[in-house]
């Protein structure tokens, strides 16, 4: 009786064991992390932007630039989107990869981190307090800047005929010059204008033909004026004439130095509502 309990135990426990196995083994997978999820690729850091463009809500705009070993053709594109100006890369610096950190520039001075040569067609009048950016043209050094009328241009040009039909002597000519109610003056770009009752258009026109560029008519302005200035940048004069007129211009961001373009008389802007 003894032995045939003993042997009935151990045949017991060795019902026992392989369940007691499979339960551990159990346990352990359920533990164990899916082979499925180790074999997931983890999201790439390398596929972010190797740059960032942010411009300021705040006036005046400022803008912030970060980017390393970056196309310069797709930081521009932002920037175009940004200030909604056409922004042109000349074939050469469009192969061009840049890296920047810097922030708290104006547009110029962006521009001027970005390539050694820049070139802004702004026009300037009318309710704008400040000049407003038609175009953006990027270069590299020694390249050829675009053309004058690359972006101004104009259908048409006014033309002003005038003369005297009686001869007279020299003083007669000198006195009729001290009394001339127009007389207009371009030098080292200043401009100096004296008009007494004089149409607007007229006045335009002379100043367009002492500068130097073309002046576009686009409306019959009746406006009579009475100014005497002299000295004056081209930007002081245009604001002391009238609101309808507007002053096209380059801006060389290389040498600072201000191109005129054209001269233009438009009609009044409508007030809002």
């Amino acid at each position: 009786m003894p032995r045939r309990a003993f042997a009935s135990l151990i045949f017991s426990f060795a019902l026992l064991a392989p369940a007691v196995t499979v339960f551990a083994n159990q346990a352990g997978q359920a533990g164990a992390a899916k082979p499925g999820a180790e074999t997931k690729p983890t999201p790439a850091v390398a596929d972010a932007k190797p740059w960032s463009v942010k411009m300021s809500r705040a006036t005046p705009t400022t803008f912030t630039v970060k980017a390393k070993d970056a196309n310069l053709s797709e930081i521009t594109a932002e920037l175009s989107r940004l200030t909604k100006t056409p922004i042109s890369l000349s074939p050469l610096m469009a192969k061009q990869h840049v890296t920047l950190d810097f922030g708290g520039l104006n547009l110029e001075a962006t521009l001027r981190m970005l390539v050694p040569q820049t070139y802004i067609d702004y026009v300037m009048g009318g309710p704008d307090v400040q000049p407003r950016a038609l175009a953006i043209y990027l270069q590299g050094l020694n390249e050829r800047p675009p053309s004058a009328t690359q972006t101004v241009h104009g259908n048409s040009e006014a033309i002003l005929i005038e003369g005297d039909t009686e001869e007279g002597t020299d003083s007669d000519a000198q006195k009729k010059k001290e009394e001339d109610p127009l007389r207009v003056s371009f030098a080292n770009n200043q401009l100096s204008v004296r008009a007494h009752k004089q149409p607007l258009s007229v006045v335009l026109y002379k100043i367009a033909n002492e500068v130097g560029v073309p002046f576009e008519m686009r409306y019959e302005s009746p406006e009579v004026i009475d100014v005497d200035f002299s000295n004056y940048s081209l930007d002081q004069a245009i604001k002391s004439l009238s609101p309808e007129v507007r002053l096209y211009y380059r801006l060389d961001l290389q040498t600072f130095q201000i191109q005129p373009l054209r001269l233009a008389l438009v009609a009044p802007t409508s007030p809002k509502s």
